[in-house]
């Protein structure tokens, strides 16, 4: 009897990338380029409508599924300063500097939180959503293999805050090259909106594969301690959709 809420658990519910990528990409993407000019909404309320799509998802997504992460927390944060930056009229260079200091502040976060019991790196690459962390822990049943365990985590952990550390520095490189006008005008709603798209494209592929890399790594070591495959180590949801 014990055993029947483990067997009739549902996963949490996951988020819909299609709808991510439209609320948080495409939708301010195209405000920003086609409607913030001075004959339609105008910079001011452009900027607003094209910031309040993500802001709408954010709210939406929790609603729908009571979770959040740091990533997500910061995405919103980063949201409000960009539309603080427009209304306030700022210099380009504090886009600069708010484009750079988020992933750096993740990056740190990750560091401090490296030996805690809920990390960030359990939170983005050794969770249960992903994996069954209770079958595996209880394969780690000896000393040797939690010293082995926690050697791979600190390896993750660093290639978690390299990801980020490449984050901020392609995040500075096309944030000053891209960025030129003040908030408050047509123009730097239309260099944000290109800023977007272009950071979406050139930071997406190497901090992706940072993180492949590194959950790669982690599976493999892994496997060699607990002697599960592939499939013994993920969490059942998975396991039972590919049946």
């Amino acid at each position: 009897m014990s055993d029947a809420p483990n067997a009739t658990a549902t996963p949490k519910k996951q988020e819909n990338f299609f709808v991510n990528l439209l609320c948080n990409l495409a939708l301010p993407i195209m405000v920003l380029k086609y409607a913030s000019g001075e004959d339609r909404l105008g910079p001011v309320v452009g900027l607003i409508a094209a910031l309040a799509f993500p802001v709408g998802y954010f709210f939406y997504d929790f609603a729908q599924r009571k979770n959040y992460n740091i990533i997500s927390i910061f995405g919103f944060l980063n949201i409000l300063l960009t539309g603080g930056i427009g209304l306030m009229e700022a210099e380009p260079k504090w886009v600069v500097i708010k484009e750079t200091a988020m992933p750096l502040m993740i990056g740190v976060l990750v560091l401090a939180t490296a030996k805690r019991k809920n990390s960030l790196l359990k939170t983005f690459l050794f969770n249960d959503q992903i994996f069954d962390v209770e079958k595996i822990q209880s394969h780690i049943d000896t000393d040797q293999k939690q010293a082995e365990l926690d050697s791979q985590f600190k390896v993750a952990n660093w290639l978690l805050v390299f990801s980020f550390l490449v984050s901020a520095a392609l995040n500075f490189i096309l944030a000053s090259m891209i960025v030129e006008s003040p908030g408050g005008t047509e123009s730097f709603n239309q260099e944000i909106a290109t800023l977007t798209w272009v950071s979406w494209l050139v930071i997406t592929a190497p901090t992706m594969a940072i993180l492949i890399y590194a959950l790669w790594r982690l599976v493999k070591g892994l496997k060699k301690l607990t002697g599960l495959d592939f499939e013994g180590l993920l969490h059942e949801h998975h396991t039972a959709k590919a049946k």
